[in-house]
């Protein structure tokens, strides 16, 4: 039985689904930090939503987020300065980059106000589900696609599979060769898109 397809969005979907959150609304900088985040660092949903002000980091002269992730497994993401900024400015926003302990990451109150709740798993289900709705992207898209494209992105850019696992946080390497299939796919179309010598 042949393995299904893994679900990946090309730059382009990425790009359109970005352009989508009014950033100049509390909602639209907090939807476009959990996209931007999610694409950049591969994070799962249930990662995402546990983030805390103090997983912000600075190791090394390099801005990261420590994730416990999935069996517990400790990693450390680092953030691109785009990624930063966009948290950086949804927190200066909502006044809770001061404490350590708050949830990077909250629900939104319907006519305005800010709550005091942590974002969950079904809120970014339905977040990546409207953004990609609105995006017109005509695929099934859901978190772990932005995952799934994080991966399949790294490995066509040639980062090495070892790199991409541990960002991944992947026990073993076979689970991050799932991601090197598309890519293969992509390399005999462009292959079979050269016409010479016919």
């Amino acid at each position: 039985m042949k393995k299904k397809e893994t679900e990946f969005l090309t730059e382009e979907e990425a790009q359109a689904m970005l352009r989508v959150p009014d950033r100049r609304t509390l909602q639209g900088k907090r939807d476009y930090a959990i996209l931007l985040t999610l694409l950049t660092t591969g994070l799962r949903k249930a990662e995402i939503c546990s983030l805390k002000v103090e997983d912000l980091k600075t190791y090394r002269n390099q801005a990261v987020i420590d994730v416990i992730g999935k069996g517990q497994k400790f990693r450390r993401i680092p953030l691109n300065s785009g990624t930063l900024l966009a948290i950086k400015d949804y927190l200066k926003t909502t006044g809770n980059g001061a404490d350590p302990a708050h949830s990077i990451f909250n629900t939104l109150g319907k006519h305005g106000p800010y709550q005091e709740r942590s974002l969950t798993p079904k809120a970014v289900d339905c977040l990546i589900k409207s953004l990609a709705n609105k995006a017109l992207i005509r695929k099934r898209i859901h978190p772990h696609v932005m995952r799934h494209t994080f991966a399949t992105i790294l490995l066509d850019k040639d980062n090495d599979l070892k790199t991409v696992q541990a960002l991944m946080g992947h026990s073993h390497i076979r689970t991050t060769e799932t991601y090197l299939h598309s890519t293969d796919d992509r390399k005999v179309e462009a292959i079979q898109s050269l016409q010479f010598g016919v």
